[in-house]
């Protein structure tokens, strides 16, 4: 049964945001001040990844020692990332985006800042959640008009935490993942009946093309007093005349301008409305977030943050 729910917007978007940037708007990215470098995270994060790729749902790349220590400086890495033949996920293009970066905060401000935020409104996007489900999870509808010559998108995800991840690394990496969802035209026309997605019109339901493949995940791992650290992994299929190139190319701009964006801490102003679930699918209460907010760590700033690339 599809019923009104809030209208949030996952952060799964923002690969799939990409091509609108490409097509639309151009190149643009904010700095942001970052804090004391901890040399401790040049042997946690190797250890954090791998046990990650052990029990997660991806195959995360190593990183180099350069990377590294531009983690640790307080950069932002993005690179592309083709997985080995025989990942644990089967494909429609097997060169995934990911990236990384070390926010000096609790890591239950960083989650709430990354699955509690809320993007500017946009007149080519809209987006809203059909089901709620269990434990945090729930399905989500998106469409995303595109520039002429291209034809508008949409999809529909399900959305959800990795519980079994939480409970086998004992609550230190938590997972937030989305994977696509086959068409389903009779939910989809029960949702423009019931008007569950504004600005939804029935010519952009009927003439828009469904992506091939939208599937990823944010990772966050607890570093403890040395604050938290989050990877991102995605890919996106537009299918179409839609150069690939292009899309990855702003995608990577568009992740790591929203990774830089996670030190701003949205996650302070969290009121619980709409409700966001930990890593171990139980509900955050403002409370939590409040508490949280006060035993932040004051750290200094040092500098402006820089951007490393492969």
């Amino acid at each position: 049964m599809v019923r009104r729910m809030d209208s949030r917007r996952p952060v799964q978007v923002l690969a799939v945001r990409a091509a609108l940037f490409v097509l639309a708007l151009g190149q643009f990215g904010p700095a942001c001040a970052e804090t004391v470098p901890n040399d401790d995270h040049l042997e946690e994060i190797p250890k954090l990844l791998e046990q990650y790729s052990r029990q997660g749902d991806f195959q995360l790349p190593t990183l180099s020692k350069a990377e590294l220590d531009s983690l640790n400086a307080g950069e932002a890495v993005v690179t592309l990332f083709r997985e080995p033949p025989g990942e644990k996920l089967e494909s429609v293009d097997t060169s995934r985006l990911v990236g990384w970066k070390i926010v000096a905060a609790p890591r239950l401000l960083v989650w709430l800042s990354a699955l509690g935020g809320s993007d500017e409104p946009s007149a080519r996007l809209h987006h809203g959640v059909l089901q709620q489900r269990a434990a945090g999870a729930y399905v989500s509808y998106h469409h995303m008009d595109l520039p002429w010559p291209f034809k508008a998108r949409q999809w529909t995800l399900l959305c959800e935490e990795n519980l079994s991840l939480a409970e086998d690394t004992h609550g230190v990496i938590w997972e937030h993942r989305w994977s696509l969802l086959p068409r389903d035209d009779a939910m989809l026309e029960a949702a423009y009946q019931r008007g569950l997605i504004p600005g939804l019109t029935r010519h952009a339901l009927d003439d828009s093309v469904y992506l091939r493949a939208n599937r990823g995940a944010w990772i966050v791992f607890d570093l403890g007093a040395s604050g938290t650290l989050v990877a991102a992994s995605m890919d996106v299929d537009f299918g179409g005349h839609i150069p690939d190139a292009l899309v990855r190319s702003f995608a990577k701009h568009q992740l790591r301008t929203f990774l830089e964006s996670l030190s701003d801490l949205r996650g302070k102003h969290y009121n619980a409305a709409p409700m966001v679930y930990d890593g171990r699918g139980l509900p955050i209460p403002r409370e939590a977030a409040t508490i949280a907010t006060r035993v932040q760590p004051e750290l200094p700033l040092v500098k402006t943050s820089a951007v490393t690339e492969r």
